[in-house]
Parts: C-alpha cells; sequence; structure tokens
C-alpha cells in the first residue's frame, strides 16, 4: 500500500510542499526596519557551491542586506510569494513560481521577501565551478558567458521564466538526495548541470515569442489559471473549469498560456502529474498502478504510455 506523498498532502501543502529537505535550522529574523520573520533554512555547502532551501512568513515585506565581492553565478527558484533585489538602483524582482539564472561580479544591496509566505531554492555558484557550465550550444549560452568573460551582470534571459515540472522534479531530486560522500558531492553536482541546461534549454525556446502582446492583466490571470491547475492538479479539469477559475474566456486562454508559459494548460497539468507520479515511485513504496491511480489513470497500460512518452523511459526502469 503507498503511504507517503498521498494526494491529500500534497492539496494541502501544495506542489512546495513536497520540496524542502529534512533538517532545517528555524530562526527569528528582525530587518533594520524592525520588521520581524520566521525563517526555516536549509543549507548544503558543497566545495563549488551551495545549496539552499528558504522558507520565510512575515506579517509585512522583509528587506535582508547582502554584501559579497567575489563573482557569483545563481541559479534561483521562487517556489511561493514574491521576492525581489535591489542593487546600485536596479531591481529584479521574481514572482512566485519563477526562476532566474544570473551573474554578479560582486553585490551590494538588498534582498526583498514582498509577501506574506515566500518559499525559495537556489544554487550559489563559484568560478571554479563554471567551467563544467561553460556551453556555447544556444545563443542564449553565448551571449551569457560572453557578458560573464567580460566580468559584466548578465541574465541568461530577459526576464524571469516560469518554473517548469521538471524542474521541481529535479529540485525535490537535490532535495532528497540519497547518498553520501562523493556520492553525493557528485549526485547533487550533477542535478545543479541539469538544472543549469533546463533553464538556459527554456530561457532559448522563450526567444522571440510574443508574449509581450499580452496585457498585464491577461497574465494576471493567465497566473491564476496556472495556479489553479496546480492547486487542483488531482482532480477532474476542463478548460471550461480553468476559464471560469482565472476570468479568462476560453480562447484568451488557450492562446495566452501557450504564448506566456510555452505549452498548453493540460500539457502542463501533465507535467505535474508525470513528475508527481515519478516522486512517487522513487521515494515511496507505491507501486506502479498506485503511482497511476493517484494521477488518474485507471488504465497502467495508458500510465506507463504517457510517462515514457513524457520522461523517455518506462516507469519500471525507476524500481530496478
Amino acid at each position: 500500500m503507498c503511504t507517503h506523498f498521498s494526494p491529500f498532502i500534497m492539496r494541502k501543502k501544495g506542489m512546495t510542499g513536497w520540496l524542502f529537505p529534512p533538517g532545517a535550522q528555524q530562526c527569528c529574523f528582525v530587518d533594520a526596519r524592525g520588521v520581524s520573520a520566521q525563517i526555516l533554512l536549509s543549507e548544503e555547502h558543497l566545495p563549488t557551491s551551495t545549496i539552499f532551501f528558504g522558507c520565510t512568513q512575515q506579517q509585512e515585506k522583509i528587506t535582508l542586506r547582502e554584501q559579497y565581492d567575489t563573482p557569483m553565478l545563481s541559479l534561483y527558484f521562487s517556489l511561493e510569494g514574491d521576492t525581489s533585489s535591489l542593487s546600485n538602483g536596479e531591481v529584479l524582482s521574481v514572482l512566485g513560481q519563477q526562476h532566474i539564472v544570473s551573474y554578479k561580479p560582486s553585490f551590494d544591496g538588498y534582498y526583498v521577501f514582498d509577501s506574506p509566505s515566500v518559499k525559495n531554492f537556489g544554487v550559489l555558484i563559484n568560478e571554479s565551478f563554471f567551467d563544467r557550465l561553460h556551453m556555447d550550444d544556444l545563443d542564449c549560452l553565448k551571449r551569457f558567458w560572453d557578458k560573464v568573460h567580460a566580468n559584466q551582470v548578465a541574465d541568461i534571459s530577459p526576464a524571469p521564466m516560469n518554473i517548469t515540472a521538471r524542474q521541481l522534479s529535479l529540485i525535490h531530486d537535490i532535495a532528497y538526495c540519497p547518498f553520501n560522500g562523493k556520492m553525493r558531492i557528485n549526485y547533487l553536482e550533477s542535478k545543479i548541470v541539469e538544472l543549469f541546461i533546463l533553464q538556459a534549454a527554456q530561457a532559448e525556446s522563450l526567444r522571440g515569442m510574443n508574449a509581450g502582446s499580452i496585457s498585464k492583466a491577461d497574465a494576471d490571470k493567465l497566473q491564476a489559471a496556472r495556479v489553479y491547475i496546480r492547486e487542483h492538479m488531482f482532480e477532474p479539469m476542463s478548460l471550461h473549469e480553468i476559464s471560469r477559475a482565472s476570468g479568462l474566456n476560453e480562447f484568451k486562454l488557450k492562446k495566452g498560456f501557450r504564448e506566456l508559459f510555452g505549452t498548453t494548460a493540460f500539457g502542463y497539468l501533465n507535467e505535474l502529474r508525470m513528475a508527481y507520479a515519478r516522486q512517487l515511485i522513487l521515494n515511496s513504496d507505491c507501486s506502479i498502478l498506485e503511482a497511476a491511480y493517484s494521477v488518474g489513470y485507471a488504465e497502467p497500460y495508458s500510465f506507463t504510455r504517457a510517462f515514457r512518452k513524457h520522461f523517455g523511459y518506462l516507469p519500471s526502469e525507476l524500481k530496478g
């Protein structure tokens, strides 16, 4: 019988509830304005990078002072809630369920947690690891590394990108790494490289897309549609229901969702369900049949076919 990662728990905690690693430290932080926050933080220091998971709760936005003078490449994911950074008069905002890849030769400024609840994940990468990530197969990577080598601030995409289900799956793998010692270091570093590649591929795929034609009001409604799909991923769902929940008509929903997120509404739903099923099979005692049933498949054959189409391998290979 499947005893972990139940759909009920997922609905109650949301998609980010299964991403936080065990053993986090809790503390109370008070910023320069006297605003306090409860912070849950997990950090792991590798020889070439630092991995962190954070969760904060506060009554109003809180500001964290930060300064470093060593070059740093950052993979940052705002899993829940809005955050921003302020340095040299420039503000970079990352909304909930968005991510960025950025390089800074140094930083002297502030990080701001704008939402009452913020959950985030990130990797801070030292120069000694840059060679593992240096690739010029994509135009966005060529431009990015040209700026890095010129010691200039660089971003892999002109704007924050939306987190995909495959990226969430990788973050989960990092959170629940099963190894110790050198095997752990190699495993985590390989996942960092894989995550960077997925971010770069997404940045390249979004180049030239005409998302700028979407109004701010419609973009907010499309974000609401995405949240609705994520929060109701275990329930039967129709385009009409998503349309009604987001306040967009079905034509704007279908057209805008693809333009803004690079996939369809039901394509995104399938990504979420496949990623969740994969974690069930990997990290619980659920059988493939139980995993299939948990994400809405009555027939294991149909699930196996969909799983192989999505990941490129059979779910049974995860049990090997």
